[in-house]
C-alpha cells in the first residue's frame, strides 16, 4: 500500500517470543497502545519479519482500537501473501528513537480498494528501552561475533572476538600489553561479523580501556567501542542477534539445561 524504502532483511531467523531484560518489558495494555498510537502519530516505519524469517518488509501502523490494530499492507502481492500466511509477525520499530519490538499473531487479511492492510490482535507484550538504555549482551564463547580492524601501519587487518554488544557498541578483549588504541580514536573501515550474517561495515569510536584480571590469574584488556553511523539495516541484524541468544539460554534454562 505504501511506497516505504524497503527495509533490508535481518540475518537469520528468530522464532518465539521476545526474550530479554524484564525490566523492559511492557505488559499492560494500555501502555502497549499508548506505544502503537506513538507510532501512528510519529509515522514510524515498521520492519516486519513474517514468521520471523530474515526477510521483511517496511511497514506502519494504520489504526489502534481497544484490542486490535491495523498494519499496512506491502505494494508487492507476493509479500502481502507471505504475511496472509504467516502464524506471527516480529516487528521492529523506533518510538521518540528509542528501539521497540514486538510480535503479532495469526494476521488477518483485508482488501479494499485494492489496497491490502492486515488485522491482528494487540500484541501481549512489547520490548521498550524506557529510559533510552541499550540492552548489551554478554557474548557465548562459541557463538559470538568478531570484528575486524585495519592495522594502523598497513600491516594484515586485526580480527578479535567481541565479548560485549548492543545496538549502540562493542566490547573486545586485547592482550595487555597491546597499546594500539588510544581513547577517543576513531577507527573507519572496520568490519563487525555477526555469526550466520554478512559482514557489516562499521566505523568505531573508543570509548573505555581496562585492564582486568581473569579468573585463571591472566590479565587482558577491554576495550569499549561505540559505533558512529551505522549503516542501514545493521541495527536490526544486531538486534536479531540479541534476541537469538537471549531464546537460547532461556530455552536451555527452562529445560534445566
Amino acid at each position: 500500500m505504501s511506497e516505504r524504502e524497503p527495509t533490508e532483511s535481518a540475518p537469520s531467523s528468530f522464532a518465539g517470543s521476545l526474550y530479554a531484560d524484564e525490566k523492559y518489558m511492557v505488559r499492560n495494555p494500555r501502555q502497549i497502545r499508548l506505544l502503537l498510537q506513538a507510532m501512528i502519530d510519529q509515522r514510524a516505519t515498521i520492519a516486519v519479519h513474517p514468521d520471523g524469517h530474515e526477510q521483511s518488509y517496511p511497514s506502519a501502523v494504520l489504526e489502534v482500537d481497544e484490542d486490535a490494530l491495523l498494519l499496512d499492507g506491502s505494494p508487492l502481492p507476493a509479500v502481502n501473501r507471505s504475511v496472509g500466511e504467516a502464524s506471527h509477525l516480529l516487528c521492529f520499530a523506533q518510538v521518540d528513537r528509542v528501539m521497540v519490538r514486538f510480535r503479532l499473531d495469526y494476521p488477518q487479511v483485508l482488501v479494499e480498494d485494492g489496497r491490502t492492510a492486515f488485522r491482528l490482535a494487540l500484541p501481549e507484550e512489547a520490548y521498550h528501552l524506557q529510559r533510552r538504555e541499550l540492552y548489551r549482551l554478554e557474548t557465548p564463547v562459541g557463538d559470538s561475533p568478531w570484528c575486524v580492524f585495519p592495522d594502523p601501519q598497513g600491516a594484515d587487518p586485526m580480527r578479535w572476538r567481541v565479548v560485549d554488544i548492543s545496538a549502540g557498541g562493542i566490547a573486545v578483549l586485547l592482550p595487555p600489553d597491546l597499546n594500539l588504541l588510544r581513547l577517543q580514536q576513531r577507527l573507519a573501515g572496520c568490519e563487525l561479523q555477526l555469526p550466520d550474517s554478512a559482514p557489516i561495515a562499521v566505523s568505531l569510536v573508543v570509548c573505555s580501556q581496562l585492564v582486568r584480571k581473569q579468573a585463571n590469574g591472566m590479565e587482558q584488556q577491554r576495550v569499549g567501542l561505540r559505533f558512529e553511523d551505522l549503516p542501514r539495516g545493521a541495527d536490526a541484524a544486531i538486534q536479531r542477534y540479541i534476541f537469538r541468544v537471549d531464546r537460547e539460554r532461556k530455552a536451555r534454562k527452562n529445560g534445566g539445561a
